[in-house]
């Protein structure tokens, strides 16, 4: 049972939480739910491509659109949630540094079975003959869902929440971020968690999300390009 004392202490907390905290937890909330849910009002007599661009149309809505719009309509500004690029030229050496660390295990595990069922999310099959104009297709959009994802995990999250909590806000950020990777392999969610706090304080460090979001499409890049290796349309 709850004492009174504990009560006081929790309004106490409560009111210490400030609007613009309670502003962007809110709309992380919504926007989680978004990018979760949004996918349902898909067709089910949709081609595979029809559905995936859908998806990463939400997912583009509900990290990136909705999040900017209601800090703009607060008074945040994008460059105080990680859009800016002024003055990020020499941290390209770090992200460097990460993507060429990346490379040898997500060469490794793009050798499993369950890596390549997974990858690329077009489904491609040995011998389509239309498979690379429907990538061509879908790639844009693939890209923009990953420039979505750093704009409010990193950007909007670790950066936004960072006035109140801290580097704290790192972690904050990485459980949703985790999350979202259940549907993924079991090392690949695991990755996520180191990734996301490599990200996270790197976003802290710089102040910007920009790099950040150049390291996760290659990333993302060199694992499709992978997949279609296996499957025998590079190699």
């Amino acid at each position: 049972m709850i004492t009174k004392p504990e009560i006081r202490s929790l309004r106490s907390r409560w009111q210490g939480i400030d609007r613009r905290t309670l502003v962007l937890l809110s709309t992380a909330l919504v926007a989680l739910w978004i990018a979760r849910f949004g996918q349902d009002l898909a067709s089910p007599d949709w081609t595979r491509l029809t559905y995936l661009n859908f998806w990463a149309g939400t997912q583009v809505f509900g990290y990136l659109i909705a999040p900017l719009t209601v800090a703009a309509l607060v008074g945040i500004r994008p460059r105080n949630l990680g859009w800016v690029w002024r003055g990020i030229a020499g941290h390209w050496k770090i992200y460097t540094a990460l993507f060429a660390l990346s490379i040898p295990f997500i060469v490794v595990a793009s050798s499993t079975a369950q890596f390549q069922d997974q990858y690329p999310l077009l489904e491609i099959s040995s011998g389509q003959v239309d498979a690379w104009r429907d990538l061509v297709r879908w790639w844009p959009l693939y890209i923009a869902q990953f420039v979505a994802i750093e704009s409010f995990f990193r950007g909007y999250l670790v950066l936004g929440l960072a006035p109140r909590f801290g580097s704290s806000a790192v972690l904050i950020a990485v459980v949703p971020y985790m999350m979202i990777h259940f549907v993924k392999p079991p090392m690949e969610a695991l990755a996520s968690i180191v990734g996301g706090i490599v990200l996270g304080f790197l976003a802290l460090r710089t102040g910007s999300i920009i790099w950040g979001i150049a390291l996760h499409v290659g990333i993302a890049a060199l694992m499709d390009v992978l997949a279609l290796g296996h499957k025998g349309f590079i190699w």
